[in-house]
């Protein structure tokens, strides 16, 4: 959910900072806009329920006491190039929402012309004899075509303003955690002001060290795995701007260095890469680190080991989504790309191009076969990272999600989780993410009401 700067509020700024010969210019002097959320009134009312929906992406009979919210999110242009390829994209979205006296429930529908679960899967790329991650999201050449499509899931998102200590959440929503990339100012040693330019993009965090908003991030595929939801946070990072301010729940800050946090890590998704020299040679090349022998149209592999920040060569019991076909370690490779495995088999990429990526004409990348290798190993999620049970279905034209979570959880007394324990109003945005990394339709200006 990224916004865009007021330039002559930075230009002033920035002069500020150089005048003051600050090292570099702090997250409060950043001014986010967002005309299109301020003054917006679009509420979900939330009904009181004595029935449970099942969460299984079937619509029960009990959903047809809770109201409809229609809301067309889209893709919006920040500028930096953060967006690139997706922009005024726009999806029909509906909302319904209960709860009980324990949890609450919603259940969201949205078009989306085709079910994307691909995540940057391992390609053979037979012009460099090389495996290869895919691109996450649009590639473009120097002239602006489109070199490579995104590999990437489907995804919806909710944000929410925890404790109302977000000053903007209520006229800005969830524009109010995100920034674009900006310049810094620094003093060299010999007195001199470097400026260092942003790179492209932004990163959520919050204007303060008191802002704290909960992020419901919902990978339709590797989330699937486990049937739980992303539950993380945002925070504001110890004040340091083009810092990553998302956090998922239950990293805790362990240390600060110079006001810098640190945070623990907590189990998730692996990348399944390793770093392998050449047989016969001193070169080093990037190859998979596991391979399900014979598997295809994968999207992700498993592993029990919830060890946070594992090396993927040390993860153990790693199979296929069926929790139970093992996958095998890749030992060696050679000059041509071809794979030994820890059974002593090989995989030769050259003998077919199941492995391969796919190209048009002009070498642009446009798929990959059936083989291509999953770019991503799924631990289970724990403790309050796992508060959020879904399921979604993909119904030939659009999504069908239900989720629910409890009204007061664990996280909401280190301000990790939102509390709808009180049944009061709550401000929140929604995402819609359609075969993207980063990019997505945004919906702000929502508000959750509690019908008593």
């Amino acid at each position: 959910m990224k916004i865009f700067q007021r330039k002559q509020f930075w230009v002033i700024t920035t002069v500020i900072c150089i005048l003051g010969y600050v090292v570099s210019c702090t997250k409060k002097d950043q001014v986010i806009i967002n005309s299109a959320a301020a003054g917006s009134s679009l509420t979900l009312t939330t009904v009181k329920t004595g029935t449970a929906p099942v969460i299984d992406g079937i619509i029960d009979p009990a959903w047809s006491i809770a109201p409809k919210l229609q809301v067309t999110p889209q893709v919006p242009d920040p500028g930096n190039g953060t967006f690139e390829g997706y922009i005024g994209l726009s999806y029909n979205v509906t909302l319904q929402s209960m709860y009980d006296a324990n949890y609450i429930y919603f259940l969201v529908q949205w078009n989306d012309p085709d079910e994307s679960l691909l995540n940057t899967p391992v390609a053979y790329e037979p012009a460099t004899q090389s495996w290869v991650r895919q691109a996450s999201n649009y590639v473009f050449d120097i002239n602006g075509n489109i070199a490579s499509i995104p590999f990437n899931e489907d995804k919806f998102g909710f944000q929410w303003n925890i404790g109302n200590s977000i000053a903007l959440f209520q006229s800005l929503s969830c524009y109010a955690t995100c920034h674009l990339n900006t310049a810094t100012q620094s003093i060299s040693s010999t007195g001199a002001l470097i400026t260092t330019q942003p790179g492209a993009g932004g990163n959520h965090y919050t204007n303060g060290p008191e802002e704290k908003a909960d992020l419901w991030h919902i990978h339709l595929m590797q989330d699937q795995a486990y049937g739980f939801a992303d539950d993380d946070y945002i925070d504001w990072s110890g004040g340091q701007i083009n810092t990553n301010g998302r956090h998922s729940d239950g990293a805790l800050i362990t240390s600060t260095t110079a006001g810098v946090p640190t945070y623990s890590k907590v189990p998730g998704s692996v990348t399944n890469t390793q770093t392998l020299t050449v047989t016969g040679a001193s070169t080093t090349v990037t190859v998979p680190a596991w391979v399900v022998k014979g598997q295809s149209n994968a999207y992700a592999l498993l592993t029990p080991n919830i060890t946070p920040g594992v090396k993927v060569t040390a993860l153990t019991g790693v199979t296929a989504e069926d929790g139970t076909t093992p996958a095998l370690m890749v030992t060696a490779v050679d000059a041509a790309g071809v794979l030994t495995l820890s059974d002593g088999t090989i995989i030769d990429p050259t003998a077919s191009t199941n492995y391969n990526v796919v190209t048009d004409a002009n070498g642009n990348i446009t798929g990959v076969g059936p083989n291509a290798i999953p770019g991503l190993i799924m631990q289970k999620y724990q403790g309050g990272r796992s508060d959020i049970p879904f399921k979604a279905i993909y119904k030939g034209s659009g999504w069908v999600l239900e989720l629910k979570r409890a009204l007061t959880t664990s996280d909401v007394a280190i301000k990790q989780d939102v509390d709808f324990g009180p049944l009061t109003d709550v401000n929140f945005g929604i995402a819609v993410f359609n075969k993207a990394n980063t990019a997505h339709a945004i919906m702000p200006g929502l508000t959750l009401h509690f019908q008593k």
